[in-house]
């Protein structure tokens, strides 16, 4: 996906206002390995900041047993609040019910009311907590000084005289509904600022995972000849096969991180057989499939989903789908997800690239024994999954490859995959 430029443009006019510098529209794409891209990352961020900067609508709550003054109000306020709108009650009990549901910034309330006067009624929704925060002006025809001490101990802010100024009335219900916008925008960026918080606790465990996972991978390395362009490789075809079969987005960014586990375990294979340029015996052969459980008793019983991830598929990527791998003869859907996906990729990128022991296979014969293998050693939803972006797995392998890149950098193809 390409964002063009008049898309690009929107955005950028959007955004700078909020205080965002954009990249190029390629790289305001590009899916970076925290997971997300960095557009994801910054609508994020700014949808935070919308919610401060963008004035919500407030609504008035207009409460009288009387129509009549119900309809005075609605005239004196009709089209002199900007983004303001009132509901109105002749029932006490049906302004109860109603408020048990929504919120209002500002009441107006009557005082004298048969169902319940304005301070019952005051009291009983002051017991909700949702409405500490929400001003409360009493409307009476009783002199104030009378009314005035329970009236605000019950929860008025203001008391008005009938008749009722309408000037006044405005005037009192703009400030206070100001007062109201006021706090309100403080507690949301009070929680914005929580979020932010939240988000970047979380960012430092992904990075600090990443590197304690990359620290292990590169460990593993130095005892293997697989070079790191195979770990990061496999790691992007699995996820690739994981988006394509519509497996969600948490599991698929958690997929590309703990796919360079899958071989974690050969650090436990003595060298005379890991490095052994001969074919093995039969003997060597089964002390060398004993990584797939010395990784998983590596990196079992972490808190960490990562590291769990990661087990599972150390132990799991050898298993075949018609029951023949190792190291538990497991069967079809009870290999767990992660190490279906991680053996096709693992195997795809083994054929197609050298070894010290091998030839690379051209891209045609791998696909063709990957076909061929479906329902056999492998898933076939992840074969499927594979074969239909065949494009997209020859960018990965391109983009990542041992030998040195050919000039002119990625392909548009490769920037595609990167956002699809």
């Amino acid at each position: 996906m390409y964002l063009g430029t008049t898309t690009y443009e929107g955005i950028k006019a959007i955004l700078e206002p909020l205080g965002f510098s954009l990249p190029g529209p390629y790289s305001l794409l590009t899916r970076s390995r925290h997971g997300g891209t960095d557009l994801e990352r910054i609508y994020a961020q700014a949808g935070r900041k919308w919610k401060v900067l963008t004035p919500m609508p407030q609504t008035i709550l207009l409460l009288d047993d009387e129509p009549d003054n119900i309809a005075l109000m609605e005239r004196a306020l009709h089209g002199k609040l900007h983004n303001v709108s009132t509901v109105s009650f002749v029932s006490p009990r049906q302004a109860l019910a109603w408020c048990d549901r929504h919120e209002p910034d500002l009441c107006l309330i009557d005082y004298r009311m048969s169902e319940m006067n304005g301070i019952e009624f005051m009291r009983q929704i002051r017991q909700n907590p949702r409405f500490n925060g929400i001003p409360m002006v009493m409307i009476t025809g009783m002199p104030p000084e009378e009314l005035r001490p329970e009236a605000l101990v019950s929860g008025a802010i203001e008391l008005l005289n009938k008749p009722v100024n309408p000037d006044e009335m405005v005037a009192r219900c703009r400030n206070l509904l100001l007062l109201r916008k006021s706090l309100r925008d403080q507690r949301q960026q009070a929680s914005g600022f929580d979020e932010e918080i939240n988000c970047a606790l979380q960012g430092i465990a992904v990075r600090e995972h990443e590197g304690v996972i990359e620290r292990l991978v590169q460990f593993s390395e130095t005892r293997d000849e697989e070079t790191g362009g195979h770990m990061r490789r496999m790691a992007y075809l699995s996820e690739l096969i994981a988006r394509e079969i519509g497996a969600h987005r948490e599991f698929c960014e958690m997929l590309l991180l703990a796919a360079p586990m899958h071989d974690i375990g050969k650090i436990g294979i003595p060298d005379r057989i890991l490095l052994k340029r001969g074919s093995l015996t039969t003997a060597e052969r089964e002390i060398m499939k004993t990584h797939a459980a010395i990784g998983y008793d590596v990196l079992k019983g972490s808190e960490s989903e990562l590291l769990g991830l990661g087990a599972d598929i150390a132990h799991s990527h050898h298993e075949k789908f018609d029951g023949l791998g190792y190291p538990r003869g497991l069967k079809g859907e009870s290999i767990p997800l992660a190490g279906r996906i991680v053996a096709v990729a693992d195997v795809f990128d083994a054929l197609v690239n050298e070894r010290p022991y091998k030839n690379a296979w051209c891209p045609g014969d791998a696909f063709d024994l990957i076909r061929r293998e479906r329902g056999k050693h492998f898933d076939p939803e992840c074969v499927d999954a594979m074969l239909k972006r065949i494009g997209e797995v020859m960018d990965i392998e391109t983009e990542f490859s041992d030998k040195p890149a050919p000039e002119g950098g990625l392909s548009p193809r490769t920037l595609n995959r990167r956002v699809s």
